[in-house]
């Protein structure tokens, strides 16, 4: 995927950044974020950045950078390059797979760099979400899919692991209520996110 020569700027108080590109390899939008959190500036599945932008967004951060978290073993990306380049840890989840490179694998449930995990397990290897509920925001990786005037769609059904399973993870979201959801495909949701949520969330059911 070639850099990205642009961000924005999806919050302010907390601030939270944001790009995506389209990537011929998946053949679909791509996406990714970063939040400073208690623990410094937190990059999530990382996309390339050219250079003076990602120059940028590091000055635009209020904190230094602080590590690279992976949301699943299909999000290496950019994150090997980058974490080299800032010198910062990876963080991946357990079961990410054994290609996965990363410094540090994070167990189901635990608090990584400020962030709250939620194991979904059935979507991809490792399948992880990030909350912060008291700043009410919610990343996931391929869970859902925002498709725009499509709406906010499941991760089809041929690239889970376990679709039954993966249905039942779902519900673990049903009782957050973001005003603000990231995916790793799609432009971010803002506003309405806890009502597009508990929709996306119903078709569990």
């Amino acid at each position: 995927m070639k850099p990205i020569k642009e961000y924005s700027t999806v919050s302010n108080s907390p601030q939270l950044f944001f790009w995506g590109g389209y990537d011929a390899v998946v053949k679909y939008d791509c996406s990714c974020s970063a939040v400073v959190t208690s623990a410094g500036l937190v990059f999530i599945d990382p996309l390339p950045l050219a250079p003076e932008v990602l120059e940028s967004l590091l000055v635009e951060a209020s904190v230094p950078p602080a590590a690279v978290i992976l949301t699943s073993g299909n999000h290496q990306r950019w994150s090997v390059e980058l974490a080299e380049q800032l010198s910062l840890p990876i963080y991946a989840p357990v079961g990410a797979g054994e290609e996965i490179i990363a410094a540090h694998f994070y167990e189901p449930g635990d608090d990584v760099m400020g962030l709250h995990s939620i194991a979904l397990p059935g979507f991809g290897p490792g399948e992880t979400a990030f909350c912060d509920e008291e700043r009410k925001i919610l990343i996931l990786g391929d869970t859902l899919i925002n498709a725009g005037a499509a709406g906010l769609l499941l991760l089809p059904k041929k690239y889970c692991t376990d679709h039954r399973l993966a249905m039942k993870s779902l519900s673990k979201l049903k009782e957050i209520a973001p005003e603000i959801l990231i995916t790793a495909h799609g432009l971010p949701i803002v506003g309405n996110a806890a009502v597009r949520l508990a929709n996306a969330c119903a078709l569990s059911q």
